[in-house]
Parts: structure tokens; sequence; C-alpha cells
């Protein structure tokens, strides 16, 4: 069995939290994650919001199953919703803490006419100021992020949270527009200081990647060099920015340090591929070409190699293909997850060896070749649904003109036939077959199914089971055509030689629920749980002034 690593694990797990916080901003910041919603996400989503006033506290309750018992305020301010309530009126809340009568607080509510009060949070004048100001900002760009940055270590904690997350949420074309606004010397005292938190050193090391100086890449050389974990504190932004000032020169220490050092710390290298990859696919300081060659070291280590193999087919680094089919068959327990991403790497393949190899690869391990094609259909299944049904009709046409003449010449729809969907039969018809079958034309997604040395494609239909080991018993002829069966439904001729026919089956009404998504739906509202709670226990609390 593969060694199991508890380190390998957790900072895996927690790259796929990241990555699924962060689909929400395709373009954010690249290296800083959201901790909180935003003020300006928060007065969005809700109907009301309003600066009020407390006037009264109720006495405690001695009875545990009493209902707690809520504050009165009165509204002093309309920020949002002053067509439903106006200052003057009194509302309840329930307030956690003790706080002296007639402290403003900030409480927002949805739902009217009954509605219903959020907890309220203490807010001083320069709290309404901002909120008041951050209506009028527009949705992005360079105005926005620069009434931002003033307050980024704000003697306001709640302001510098809000701050922050703003940030993190922006697309980092728009803080680069930001560079003459920025205060380099300034980051660079915060980026010194061992207090700061690593999220927010993550944010200073971006924005000092983008106004930064050359000589700035001499302290980050000493911290990367230190082995001082608060130095190295975001190492994946610390990397990025580095390589940003110091350019390809640079490449050689992250590299030696990072990725062909075996000793080096998992989460470490990880943190290195992250800002290499962000100089591959993000901006234009090293040359793709130059990351690429640093990025491809790592499969001198078989055990983490696994990482950067999709990133090279993303790249179409096809020059390492025989390296990593030799790894294929090397790999043994210690780095047998290695060959999904390799078999992967060569379905996406174009050169034309690619196909030889994965049928020499399949007789030594054929089930990492279904893994690897499985994951292949399902991303190629949801990239067509996500469309329109034009692929998959172009796909129908290619397939029926690739039938040799004799095959298809005699394609023609019976006048007899009867019609898909007459109510006599539930929608379902048998087909006439005289001397070659009626085509059936669907517009659905297609699965390639392996039949010895030859692939067949089976129209996905609505409602149609098909047992796994069917497919096995088909008489399938690579030069002539013949008839196959299904369910005494459907009979059609079949020609395999350039390309695989289509063999249609018939639909049925009865939906079933994919395989996928009684897996994923539920991996998803799992890992949307987690984030939801992460977020109230890390950052909701902070916002929370006693």
């Amino acid at each position: 069995m593969p060694t199991f690593s508890i380190t390998r694990f957790i900072a895996t797990f927690a790259l796929c939290v990241a990555a699924s916080a962060g689909a929400v901003y395709l373009c954010a910041c690249p290296f800083c994650s959201a901790l909180n919603l935003t003020f300006a996400e928060q007065i969005k989503t809700n109907d009301i919001v309003v600066i009020a006033k407390l006037l009264e506290i109720p006495e405690p309750v001695d009875d545990p199953d009493a209902a707690l018992p809520k504050s009165v305020f009165e509204i002093t301010d309309v920020i949002k919703g002053d067509d439903i309530v106006r200052a003057g009126m009194q509302i309840r809340s329930l307030l956690i803490g003790r706080y002296p009568i007639g402290n403003e607080f900030l409480v927002m509510g949805v739902d009217p006419p009954n509605v219903a009060w959020s907890t309220p949070m203490k807010a001083s004048e320069r709290v309404v100021k901002y909120l008041k100001t951050i209506q009028t900002l527009p949705k992005s760009g360079k105005q926005r992020l620069t009434f931002f940055m003033d307050y980024f270590e704000d003697k306001e904690s709640v302001l510098a949270f809000d701050a922050y997350d703003e940030f993190a949420q922006a697309a980092y074309e728009d803080i680069v527009e930001i560079k003459d606004e920025m205060d380099r010397a300034q980051l660079i005292k915060w980026i010194r200081n061992p207090e700061t938190s690593i999220n927010r050193r993550r944010l200073y090391l971006t924005l000092l990647g983008v106004c930064g100086e050359a000589s700035d890449a001499l302290m980050l050389e000493e911290f990367i060099k230190s082995g001082d974990r608060k130095q190295q504190g975001g190492l994946d932004a610390l990397i990025a920015c580095y390589l940003t000032l110091k350019g390809e020169a640079g490449l050689e220490l992250i590299v030696d340090t990072f990725l062909k050092d075996e000793n080096v710390e998992y989460v470490d290298t990880l943190g290195a591929v992250s800002a290499l990859r962000f100089h591959a696919n993000d901006v234009e300081v090293i040359s793709k070409p130059k990351v690429v060659d640093a990025v491809r070291t790592l499969l001198d280590r078989p055990k983490i190699a696994d990482m950067i193999i999709p990133d090279l087919a993303r790249w179409e680094d096809w020059s390492v293909m025989e390296r990593l089919v030799q790894m294929f068959k090397d790999a043994n327990e210690d780095t047998s997850w290695l060959r999904v991403p390799i078999a992967s790497y060569l379905r996406a393949c174009p050169r034309p060896e690619a196909e030889k190899y994965i049928a020499e690869l399949q007789k030594i391990d054929p089930d990492s070749i279904k893994r690897a094609d499985f994951f292949l259909n399902f991303d190629d299944e949801d990239e067509i649904e996500d469309g329109d049904s034009d692929a998959t009709e172009t796909d129908a046409k290619v397939d029926k003109n690739d039938q040799t003449d004799g095959a298809s010449k005699d394609h023609a729809p019976a006048d007899d036939a009867p019609k898909d969907g007459d109510p006599a039969d539930g929608g379902q018809q048998p087909v006439s077959n005289e001397d070659s079958a009626d085509l059936i034309t669907e517009t659905w997604v297609t699965r390639r199914v392996p039949l010895d040395d030859v692939t067949v494609s089976i129209p996905k239909l609505p409602g149609t089971a098909i047992p796994a080991n069917s497919m096995d018993k088909l008489p399938v002829s690579k030069t002539k055509p013949v008839t196959v069966q299904r369910s005494e439904l459907v009979s059609e001729t079949v020609a395999l030689q350039a390309q695989p026919a289509l063999i249609p089956v018939a639909s049925s009404n009865v939906k079933y629920v994919p395989i996928w998504q009684l897996v994923l739906i539920p991996m998803a509202f799992s890992i949307g749980i987690f984030l939801l709670l992460w977020s109230v226990i890390s950052g909701w609390f902070d916002r929370l002034i006693f």
C-alpha cells in the first residue's frame, strides 16, 4: 500500500478547500483568501441596513427554557431600506454583551414587513462614515481599491478586516492598476513585522510584487534562505514576489531549495509550485518555457511528481511523454498514484504515439487507464452539457458519415417505422429492421467503451440502463457491417473502421440519477458547510467589539 502522510493529506485537503472557495472569485488576488463577507456584500444581500441607538436592555431571565429577551433600539440613520423604515422607529434585536445606553450599532434586516433583525454590531462614527462611503464606490477598479488601501491596519479592526477582504476578492489586474498609489516603504515594514498575520502578509507580498524594486529581492532572499517559519510565512506569495522582482535569475534558488531537495517539507514544495504556476499563467515576468523547465524538475521526485503532471499537460509540454511512460511502468506501491495522471496526460497529448503508449500501458494496469478515462469523460460531459447540443449533433453526423458505403447507403428511414414518443407504448417503440436498420438520430452525449482493439460509442440516453459487461458480448467486426441487437427494441447496422459507430439504444421516460451526482453533490455540500463553519469560527466574531 502507498505510504500515508498526514502532512500531505492536510496540505492537499487545504488546497482543495482553497480552490473551492476561490471558485467564487476566479480572477481574485492569487494568494489571498477572504475571511468574511465584506460590508458591501452584506449590504447588498440584506433588505434593510440601519444605524440604531440602544434604548433599553432587558433584565436577564432565570428560566432556561424561556426565549432570550431582546433589547430595544431606535433607528438614527438608514443606510439601505428607507422605503421600509425611517429614523425614529424602534426595533427589537438580541444583543450580545453589555453596553451603555445610547451606544450606536449596525443592524441589518431581511424579509419585510416581518423583519428578521441581525445581531447588532457596535458602530462608531468612523464605521458609519465608512459604510456610507462604500455605497458610493464603483463595483471594481482603481478608485475602489485606493479607498480600501487606507484601512489595511486601521485601529478599528472591523474596518481593517473589511479592507483586507475587499483586496482578497479584487482582480489582480485591478491591483496592478493602483501601483502608483501603493506605499512601498509601509508594505516592507508590515512584511518585516513578525506579528503580521499570514493572511495579511500574503497580501502585502502580493502588493510588493507590483510596486517593489529590484533591491527588495535581497530582503526576500534572506527570508527564503533563513529556514525560519515566521520569516517564510506565506511562502507561496513570498516566492512569487521574489521571482517577480528578481526575474529569471531567481529560479535557481527556488528550484534548488524547494524542488530538488527531497528533504524539504511537502507544504513548502507545494507553495513553490503555486508560485511557479502564478508566473506561468498570470504574469509575464519570466518566460513560460523557463518556468515549465523549473516545474519539470519535480519529475525527479516520483513520490510527489503527480502534483505537476496535470500542469505539464495544460502547458502542452509533450517533451516528457516517453519519460512519463517509463515512470508508469516503474511505479511501485509508493508511487502507484502516478499512473492515473500519466494516463490523463497521454489522453490529452495530440501526438499519434500517445495512443500506442496507452494501449501498451493498459496491459500493465488497466484499472488506472479506466480511472483516467472516467475523469476525462466526466469533464467532457460537463463541457458539452454546459453548452448547447450543437457539438453532439456534429458528433452524430460525423459518425454517420464515417460508415462504409455498404452500411450507410441504406440508412434512409423506413416509411412504416413507428415514431418515438407514440403514446401506444409509453414513448418506446421497436424500430423495424430489414436489410439494414433505420438510423435513430439522437443528440446525446456519447461515452466510449473499450472492446478489445475496437472502440464503440454508446449514446447516453435518459433513463437507459446498460449493463457494464454487456458490451463484451457484442459481435463487432472491423471489416464488415454487422447487426447489433439491444433489448429487442432497436437494431442497427454498424461498421467499425476509421471511426467508431453509434449503437442507438431506446430511451425511457424513467430518469435515473447519475453516479457522479450521487458522489459529488454531497461532497460539494460538505465542503461548503466546512467553509461556512470555518469562516464563522475564524473571523465572524472578530467583527464584534465588546
